[in-house]
């Protein structure tokens, strides 16, 4: 019987992905800070499951937990939480606390059970997000963590590989959890004085614009699932058709063309379009149909990043410019 060792797991996709994996058989070590209410739910008492109050910060009772499971065939780092904030008007001590969390509890956690893993030849799940490799305004703190994730799993990987250690980082879009509660419950209010307000309507559109309304967290289940039957040793799992148009836009572009667009996206004017950026309307209006400089801007339309241009007679003129482009009747169906 495989073992699989859990933090996070009093909700979300650490608590579903448990009781996934105790109906397929494993045994299963589900950790949280606190056991209180949500070990029931998993059908505790259950002779495959074990139960242990867990804080990532706290490496006593990791080492203890790590020492009740015993042999380990898989860990999944799932435990951290979201803190949303302008870098100008955050507590640095919150970022602080993030950081602990989110990457300091995955090191700690990972350097406990790799022993065990090293003799199972186990698997090593990272929760990372698609803000793993991208970015929104005031999500840069978060973001910051789960780019951590991604450079630590990269290299954990190369580090572990020949030990014949199998590494997943899953990279999830918007889905049906805690998650949002949590971090509007340790967010920061800056109220109606900040010197953002006023942008705050532009950015929380854009947001929108491009994440789906929260999903089925079952479909990161069933991801992580699948990807430990891929004999790939390293595999990027990307969640939702958010974060694979966010991310498949991004590498087209490349990270300068990226930034530069989410700075546009997001309210910025009177830039000259660079090589490979993703053109304004008006410049789109310019250039004719099959024009090669329109490929990063048909590129965001078919990765549904343009659907605010429909606002104003020249977006909605730009876009039935493009319609006739080299992607044909696919540009506009991103949405």
């Amino acid at each position: 019987m495989p073992t699989a060792f859990i933090t996070g797991c009093a909700s979300g996709f650490g608590h579903l992905l448990a009781a996934r994996l105790l109906e397929l058989g494993w045994r299963v070590v589900a950790t949280d800070p606190s056991t209180e209410g949500w070990p029931a739910a998993l059908g505790a008492p259950h002779t495959a499951l074990q139960i242990h109050a867990v804080d990532v910060r706290d490496e006593a009772s990791i080492a203890a937990a790590a020492a009740a499971a015993g042999e380990v065939d898989l860990l999944v780092n799932n435990g951290g939480y979201a803190l949303f904030a302008t870098q100008e008007e955050v507590d640095p001590e919150a970022v602080r606390d993030l950081f602990d969390v989110n990457v300091l509890g995955v090191i700690r956690v990972t350097q406990a059970l790799l022993p065990a893993l090293r003799r199972t030849r186990g698997v090593v799940v990272q929760l990372s997000s698609v803000a793993g490799r991208t970015a929104f305004p005031e999500s840069g703190l978060y973001a910051a963590t789960k780019h951590a994730v991604e450079a630590l799993s990269e290299a954990l990987f190369q580090e572990v590989c020949t030990f014949g250690i199998r590494v997943r980082l899953v990279e999830p879009g918007s889905f049906e959890t805690q998650f949002l509660a949590t971090a509007a419950a340790v967010s920061p209010d800056p109220g109606p004085d900040s010197p953002y307000a006023h942008l705050r309507r532009i950015w929380a559109a854009r947001k929108d614009e491009v994440l789906e309304p929260p999903q089925d967290p079952a479909r990161v289940v069933d991801a992580i699932v699948a990807s430990l039957a891929d004999p790939l040793p390293f595999q990027r799992v990307v969640v939702g058709p958010d974060s694979e148009r966010i991310l498949s836009l991004r590498e087209a572009l490349g990270p300068d063309a990226w930034a530069r667009l989410g700075a546009v996206r997001n309210g910025l004017t009177g830039v000259e379009a660079g090589p490979g950026d993703v053109l304004d309307p008006e410049a789109v209006l310019r250039l004719q149909p099959g024009d090669p400089r329109l490929e990063p801007t048909l590129q965001a339309l078919r990765w549904g990043h343009l659907a605010h241009w429909s606002d104003s007679a020249l977006g909605r003129r730009a876009l039935a410019h493009l319609s006739p482009g080299p992607v044909g009747g696919d540009a506009g169906t991103a949405d």
